[in-house]
């Protein structure tokens, strides 16, 4: 009995595991890849074209035209893709650098001809900026190449040079704690003052999107405006990296006179003849004086608590100790 009671309880575990994880897996990951949407019609008849294919090159996703011609192709990383749409008794149409952008819908129709040459293909640039219906709010998007000719280092940096943005990445005049930045759909903020976590190297950075106001119920917790980054994928078989090297020219890296100056914050007490011997609090400073510098006793005490010990060692006169300590 005890050891049918175990079977059934695991039996039932496992059951809730693995629909747990069915579920899981078939939740889209808001805010880091983008979609196409469009139809596939004849150019002759102006018919839709049912059971066309239509695939993003270089990668694992695609789709095909509905009855009415109609696909869409969801969860594209953003960046610049080739778009191919195939069927058979038609040409081959391909349009080359598709601008996916992250959580934006682009809207790609192919108007293809029946194929008069076997093999033909007909290949089209996407010159012009896809129009997006999608968008409630001011929204921009710097892909990776913007990224790499900007002399910046950083991503606070890349998102001042937004309209509206400050380099404390506040938005339309809020601070920085009103606005949201995922990386991969994950927000990064500190959880002690709701400051974003912004600690990213920009070699990594595959696509930045910012939006201002306007947000979609996925996201939460946002008052100013949203930045969303989504990351490079690793090559299977290279490895890459980036160096950076700044220089700047000589400069002191202090501010007022030298530390090593006479008359520093650290060596007046010791060095003014006016102090230094009887010490700060003999009257020749004012008060306000004596609150800007260390309080010193004065050399001749030092000497004298250096005479009055049983040690004939470490005997020392006033002037001595005052050479021993500028040396």
């Amino acid at each position: 009995m005890l050891c049918r009671s175990i079977k059934s309880s695991f039996c039932r575990n496992s059951f809730v595991i693995c629909i747990i994880f069915l579920i899981a897996v078939d939740i889209p990951i808001a805010g880091i890849t983008g979609k196409i949407i469009g139809a596939v019609i004849d150019a002759n008849t102006g018919e839709p074209i049912v059971g066309a294919n239509i695939l993003v090159k270089d990668t694992f996703v695609g789709s095909s035209s509905d009855d009415n011609g109609y696909y869409v192709i969801i969860n594209i990383l953003p960046g610049f893709y080739n778009v191919e749409c195939s069927i058979i008794g038609y040409k081959n149409y391909t349009v080359r650098d598709v601008r996916i952008e992250i959580d934006q819908t682009t809207t790609l129709d192919f108007i293809i001809e029946p194929e008069i040459i076997e093999g033909e293909t007909v290949v089209v640039d996407a010159l012009m900026k896809v129009i997006r219906k999608d968008v409630a709010a001011t929204h921009s998007s710097i892909n990776s190449q913007t990224i790499e000719e900007l002399p910046i280092g950083s991503i606070n940096e890349i998102l001042a040079f937004q309209a509206g943005i400050t380099k404390e990445i506040g938005v339309r005049g809020g601070s920085s704690d009103q606005t949201m930045f995922m990386v991969d759909g994950v927000v990064l903020r500190q959880e002690r003052n709701n400051l974003p976590v912004t600690a990213l190297p920009l070699s990594a950075v595959r696509e930045i999107s910012v939006q201002t106001g306007g947000f979609s119920a996925e996201y939460n917790n946002v008052r100013s405006g949203g930045v969303n980054v989504v990351t490079k994928e690793g090559h299977p078989k290279n490895y890459s990296g980036t160096l950076s090297i700044r220089q700047s020219s000589p400069s002191p890296k202090h501010f007022g006179i030298s530390p090593y100056d006479r008359n520093s914050f650290w060596l007046r007490p010791y060095l003014d003849q006016d102090v230094c011997w009887t010490g700060t609090d003999n009257g020749q400073w004012d008060e306000y004086t004596q609150r800007q510098y260390p309080s010193f006793e004065g050399w001749n005490s030092v000497s004298e608590a250096s005479l009055s010990d049983d040690d004939p060692e470490n005997d020392i006169t006033p002037t001595a100790a005052q050479q021993i300590y500028i040396w």
